[in-house]
């Protein structure tokens, strides 16, 4: 018998014991259960098992109530699945992943703009970022860009924070956000339109096939936004709102493309191959902070990508798969004015990565799988200036290897799973940089660090289980920080990995009486990293990476999901966490609490109407310091949203929504403003000719 669930395919063929000894998981296991009885009532979203269709892989047990979970990988890790939400006009992607416990999701702007987030308390270089089961994360920076990418190419995301699944292979401090693909679903058609506030406005046709063996969805849009709205101008003198006028924000418009085909073909009887093609475009200017005036800026980045992954599921519950992973970015930026800084003028900087992976597992026993993971990688830097020096190609060269054992079963009703897991990673690199006065300089670079984690689960009932897990991470120094920008940033070749220690304990618990049906999850961590990696300034205009001591996170977070009859839909999520440096100071941009809710009341048939449907969203962002020396407070800030849809019959539907209703507007990371009241509609067409 398995306890948990079993590992769904996800988009390239994919698919621990806490220490009680610790005693701030020992203190934490009262507080959480009580948090998670007081946030009961509020329901939240059973995982239903039928809303994926991906094939399931592991034992071939009796068909029994699963075990209460926050996600189908690994029912001992602190994860989170969370759907694309297509009703909502305009969507990005950071507003779907802020919905999971535990994130902080930062923006430098309005729709489109750059985005990245950070997982409790972690750097925002602490997650790494996975299509399907490989990596996205390039050799160029150290956080990945959420701006980029348009939801409407992905069904689902998954936010594990703390140690992630071995079936993953990442050794992350922070923990990992997986994208998983949107895949074929019968034979249809669809459009979506989108405008909105701002010049805002997005464009997405999709077109899906499905024969006995083979599945095949072919999706492209376009989206852009003049972004001009306006902020509050603070002439530089921050601390004297005599001379603040409104401004709007100027250089700031973007033009996007992206295109997804993603195929599956069934192999035998047990096989599958699919193979995934997908490329984004982002052209626009760089309005740069509040304070400053950047016109003049642009960046012009486009990535292409594809993947051709196979797995074969065996009788008896084992698995094997082989995938593998080729991509390209090209990245233009000018600034002839200097107006960000004194980097370099008239670039275009090329990337490569290429991943290659193979994973299996054998069911060793009825009560143990084992697991194994192994993934080579190549990345390649070749900047490119036309109006300056530069140096030549830097490559990197990343080896991993991961094993666990699952252990699982049952004893007097009771579930119980241990996932004990070891990883490897070892990384060559090859620097070519430029020194202070210009020289060409070379250095090369092998490290090699083990991370690892253990899981566990005990489930008195099936509908309710404890659950932790502690870990070890790992980061290992970007490129921009060992070599620099070839301007302000200067190299730094003597850099060690940053390290990080998790431990977690919690309960999540599964709601299913008369009407009310939901998940709900509530957990206590503690993060301890050491060798953090910060920039340190040399000298008026450069800066060099250096490591500095660690810091420590602990926090609580609460997620739920759930429904109230047909009629009530319910998500909400909470957290709480302090994050103090060796000086016993905060880190900047931490808000020690943030927390939204979001209610969508039905009304389904209603005479002509196939479904009305009016929502309301609560967000707030605590007070955070914007310094290391905690002499800069910002303000805590409060975003509602209102929003109307409505289901028409024949295919349409349109919805309507207003957010940041009260415009509130603030700022975030880098003292960016943020946009305030904005308006947005959605219209969209889908026909299924399945019906």
């Amino acid at each position: 018998m398995v306890v948990g669930n079993v590992d769904p395919c996800g988009s390239v063929c994919s698919g621990t014991s806490p220490s009680l000894r610790d005693p701030a998981v020992r203190t934490a296991l009262p507080l959480v259960l009580c948090l998670c009885w007081a946030t009961s009532v509020a329901g939240a979203q059973m995982r239903a098992e039928d809303a994926t269709e991906e094939p399931t892989f592991g034992a071939e047990a009796e068909i029994e109530e699963p075990t209460a979970a926050t996600n189908d990988l690994d029912s001992t890790a602190a994860g989170t699945a969370i759907p694309v939400r297509e009703e909502a006009p305009l969507t990005t992607l950071a507003d779907t992943v802020a919905e999971a416990p535990g994130t902080h999701v930062s923006r430098l702007g309005a729709f489109g703009a750059p985005a990245a987030v950070a997982l409790r308390g972690s750097d925002l270089g602490h997650t790494t970022v996975l299509l399907g089961d490989l990596e996205l994360s390039g050799p160029e920076a150290s956080r990945f860009d959420l701006g980029l990418w348009n939801p409407l190419l992905l069904d689902r995301v998954e936010v594990y924070r703390g140690g992630a699944p071995v079936w993953l292979d990442a050794g992350a401090i922070g923990g990992v956000l997986r994208l998983v693909p949107r895949q074929a679903q019968g034979n249809s058609i669809g459009a979506r339109v989108g405008a909105g506030s701002f010049g805002t406005g997005r464009l997405q046709l999709a077109s899906s096939m499905a024969t006995d063996r083979v599945r095949a969805l072919i999706s492209a849009g376009g989206e852009g936004a003049r972004n001009d709205y306006p902020f509050r101008y603070d002439n530089g003198t921050r601390f004297d709102p005599s001379d603040d006028e409104d401004r709007r924000r100027a250089n700031a418009d973007l033009l996007g493309a992206n295109a997804l085909a993603n195929v599956q073909i069934d192999v035998g009887a047990r096989g599958r191959l699919q193979v995934l093609l997908l490329g984004t475009s982002r052209l626009g200017g760089d309005p740069g902070p509040g304070q400053n005036v950047a016109e003049g800026v642009r960046r012009n980045d486009v990535r292409t990508m594809g993947s051709v992954g196979y797995l074969h599921r065996f009788e008896g519950g084992h698995r094997l798969q082989l995938a593998t992973r080729l991509a390209h970015r090209r990245h233009r930026f000018s600034d002839p004015d200097g107006r960000l800084g004194p980097s370099a003028e008239l670039t275009d900087d090329r990337f490569l990565t290429s991943w290659t992976r193979l994973g299996g597992t054998l069911r060793a026993a009825e009560y143990l799988d084992l697991s194994a993971v192994g993934t080579i990688g190549f990345e390649r830097y070749a900047p490119d200036d036309a109006v300056g020096r530069t140096p030549g190609a830097s490559t990197r060269q990343r080896l991993s290897g991961a094993v666990e054992a699952d252990l699982h079963g049952e004893r007097g009703g009771w579930r119980f799973a241990l996932r004990p897991s070891v990883r490897v990673e070892h990384a060559r690199t090859h620097i070519e940089s430029l020194d202070p006065h210009l020289r060409e300089q070379t250095d090369e670079r092998t490290l090699t660090r083990p991370t690892a984690r253990v899981g566990a689960l005990v489930a008195p009932v099936p509908w309710l289980a404890f659950v932790g897990s502690v870990a070890r991470g790992v980061r290992f120094p970007t490129t921009l920080e060992l070599f620099g920008d070839r301007g302000a940033l200067l190299a730094n070749p003597d850099l060690t990995p940053e390290t990080g220690r998790h431990a977690d304990g919690g309960v999540v618990a599964r709601l299913l009486q008369g009407p009310l049906r939901g998940l709900l999850e509530a957990r206590y961590f503690d993060l301890k990293t050491e060798d953090l990696i910060r920039y340190r300034t040399v000298s008026q205009q450069t800066a060099r990476a250096e490591n500095i001591d660690g810091a420590r996170v602990r926090g609580v977070e609460l997620g739920a999901r759930g429904a109230a009859t047909r009629h009530l839909d319910v998500v909400g999520s909470l957290t709480y966490l302090r994050a103090r440096d060796d000086r016993d100071l905060d880190l900047p941009w931490r808000p020690r609490w943030r927390g939204g809710l979001r209610l969508t009341g039905h009304t389904r048939r209603v005479g002509p109407f196939v479904d009305l449907s009016l929502w309301v969203a609560w967000t707030h962002r605590g007070a955070y310091f914007h310094d290391p020396a905690n002499l800069v407070a910002i303000e805590g800030r409060h975003w509602v949203e209102v929003g109307a849809g409505a289901e028409l019959g024949a295919g349409f539907s349109c919805a309507l929504s207003v957010r940041d209703l009260f415009d509130q507007r603030g700022q975030d990371f880098l003292g960016y403003p943020l946009p305030g009241r904005r308006v947005a509609a959605l219209l969209q067409y889908r026909k299924d000719f399945d019906r």
